[in-house]
């Protein structure tokens, strides 16, 4: 209803018009007044009025003609009808047309306007209930399109960064769309296998959120070639600068490594990792020793690893806590471990130990939909240290031979792609993933170092001494650039010797890699490209005279 409430007063009677229309205007109502049904006929759509006030009988027709076509366009928009007939046979037909009440002649003017003030109220608060209604069904809309969207995104990550790997089967209970377990692997550049078990604070979509950087940054720092150590400081990094400080991902790593004949594990706020041997007999509990990501800053969370020979170890199974948690059995409550024992019995079919800890599940405490989600799995270690070896022992040789060169001047040394240009180059022509991601790194570790501390003269320790400060300087350098500034990237492909070569020269100072001498630790937040470098390469060697290096990567 407006704030002055506007009423058609329909009436050819003068007396009984002005008799109406003063008594409404007395108590704040602004009356349109009409003496036959051609005037009212200009009213008819008129959004501002808010009650229809009309004699049945007119001197042009019945008002009753118009009653159906009011009530269709406007149905929240009483209709109230004056009769002086005593003949109410033609009363019910009007009620089911959408008239909301009759008033008998003579008037009551007290009575007329108590009753218009009733209907105006009424249609006032069925307006506010449709406005509440249509707004609670446009909030409902929009969440279903923001879950639909998210759940998009959620599937999309599931299906881009969850690999199949041999020897590696898990399965998963949801409590809901989304699940705030995820596990993920991936391959290293060097051949190892990193596994990834997290379990987000919580469940549902806010759980699925919180594990969305994590995912991300997983598998660039595992594709760049970083070491467990460097992506676990990594992860909590980007944990405490994206997600709130009171949402934390418990997590367990697994580093599968063929070459070193090894496996490492992290496990930091999750159940205990359960080892067996090659007759299927369980020989270790492997127990949470560190915090789960978010809770420590990172420079206080250990990247202390337990390393283990493949030889002693055959069978892992490893899970999240929704697996062991709330189960009881005959009535009494089961403890951790013999929750453990049961898992321990089917440890290698994941499927059917979801199967028999749901069945476990303690419903009187809590709903089903408020049951947390359950993740197990089971990695066969010699079928997956067989496959990762044989992916590894093959690879097609290269044939032909090919060089070019790249050279970046001025304000073009600040396109970032170039690293992404060749390796995608490379995959292209047919190079394996692995030695692609290594010559990612390699060029992209190169190419900073050149822009970075030769072209822009920064000094390489600001980076991890104060990064805001490092931006800013590299910030104002990428303002002042000048086209006789440059970086030159050669790449040559050596079929005989399946060796590619990769030259990186600058025009300033050169990045001075014996000023990073000391920043070998792997673990470290910030210097350690330079390592990781030499670590791919077959050989590395840099000239001070042309502010070049030149190193070979074997294929």
């Amino acid at each position: 209803m407006n704030n002055v409430p506007r009423v058609l007063l329909l009436e050819d009677n003068s007396t009984t018009r002005v008799l109406i229309a003063s008594a409404m205007k007395a108590h704040g109502v602004e009356v349109i007044t009409a003496t036959s049904l051609k005037e009212v006929e200009a009213y008819i759509d008129d959004d501002s009025i808010d009650l229809y006030l009309m004699d049945i009988n007119l001197p042009d027709g019945m008002s009753s003609a118009y009653v159906p076509r009011i009530v269709s366009q406007r149905p929240l928009i009483p209709v109230l009808m004056m009769t002086a007939d005593q003949d109410y046979s033609q009363v019910a037909n009007f009620f089911k047309a959408g008239v909301k009440d009759f008033i008998t002649k003579p008037i009551n003017p007290s009575l007329l306007v108590a009753k218009v003030f009733s209907f105006l109220r009424n249609a006032d608060d069925k307006r506010a209930l449709l406005a509440a209604k249509e707004t609670y069904q446009k909030i409902s809309d929009e969440k279903a399109q923001e879950e639909e969207l998210a759940f998009h995104v959620y599937d999309y990550i599931l299906k881009t960064h969850a690999h199949n790997i041999t020897g590696v089967n898990v399965a998963n209970r949801s409590s809901g769309k989304f699940c705030g377990d995820i596990l993920l692997s991936a391959k290293a550049p060097n051949g190892n296998l990193i596994i990834m078990l997290a379990d987000a604070t919580g469940h549902g979509m806010a759980a699925a959120l919180t594990i969305y950087p994590i995912v991300t940054t997983f598998s660039a720092m595992v594709s760049k070639g970083l070491s467990l150590g460097a992506i676990l400081l990594e992860l909590s990094e980007k944990h405490s600068q994206s997600i709130p400080n009171n949402r934390f991902v418990a997590s367990i790593f697994i580093e599968i490594s063929p070459a070193t004949n090894t496996i490492k594990f992290w496990n930091g706020g999750m159940p205990k990792i359960l080892a067996f041997d090659e007759n299927r007999q369980q020989i270790e509990q492997i127990a949470s020793k560190n915090m789960a990501i978010g809770i420590l800053p990172t420079d206080m969370v250990s990247t202390q690893l337990e390393t283990y020979h493949l030889d002693s170890v055959k069978h892992l199974c490893f899970f999240s806590d929704g697996l062991i948690e709330n189960k009881i059995r005959d009535g009494a409550g089961l403890t951790f471990d013999q929750c453990y024992d049961i898992i321990a019995e089917q440890f290698d079919d994941p499927a059917g130990a979801v199967e028999t800890m749901l069945a476990l599940e303690d419903l009187s405490t809590i709903s089903e939909s408020d049951m947390d989600d359950m993740t197990i799995c089971h990695i066969d270690i010699q079928n997956t240290v067989q496959a990762l070896r044989e992916e590894s022992n093959y690879r097609a040789s290269i044939p032909g031979q090919f060089e070019f060169n790249f050279k970046l001047q001025g304000h073009s040394l600040t396109n970032e792609r170039l690293p992404f240009s060749v390796s995608e180059m490379l995959e292209g022509y047919g190079f394996k993933k692995e030695f692609c991601q290594r010559v990612f790194t390699v060029t992209t570790e190169l190419y900073t170092n050149a822009v970075d501390h030769g072209v822009f003269n920064i000094d390489s320790a600001l980076k991890s001494q104060n990064f805001i400060e490092y931006i800013d300087a590299r910030s104002k350098a990428m303002e002042q650039l000048s086209d006789d500034q440059f970086v030159i990237v050669g790449i040559r492909w050596e079929s005989e010797g399946q060796k590619l070569h990769i030259n990186v020269a600058d025009s300033g100072v050169g990045y001075r890699p014996h000023e990073l001498e000391d920043d070998q630790d792997m673990t470290k937040a910030y210097g350690r490209g330079l390592a990781l470098v030499k670590s791919f390469s077959e050989t590395f060697n840099y000239d001070p005279n042309t502010n070049s290096t030149h190193i070979a990567l074997i294929y």
